[in-house]
């Protein structure tokens, strides 16, 4: 039997997912120490690597670190679960 339209577009949709996901997950491994393996283990969504490129954007800022504080306490509710995520790591 051959797919409906909703099915169709379900399935193009998951796949466009899953291949941003991909691409995202080598783009964080190109300028982190962690593997791809790595990040599509410790940040599996596409939203956790999003909130893990909001994060080292407040990090590599070349402003002072004042600064950088106090912008990781501005969006400590959208990159705190992330940034946990990753200090575990280094333990």
């Amino acid at each position: 039997m051959m797919p409906t339209r909703k099915e169709r577009f379900e399935r193009i949709s998951r796949e466009a997912r899953e291949a941003t996901n991909r691409e995202l997950a080598g783009e964080i491994s190109s300028l982190t120490f962690l593997t791809q393996d790595e990040v599509r283990r410790l940040l599996p969504r596409k939203v956790d690597k999003e909130r893990f490129g909001t994060l080292m954007a407040i990090v590599a800022a070349e402003t002072d670190d004042n600064r950088k504080i106090a912008a990781l306490r501005e969006n400590l509710d959208e990159v705190g679960g992330v940034l946990m995520t990753v200090l575990k790591q280094l333990l």
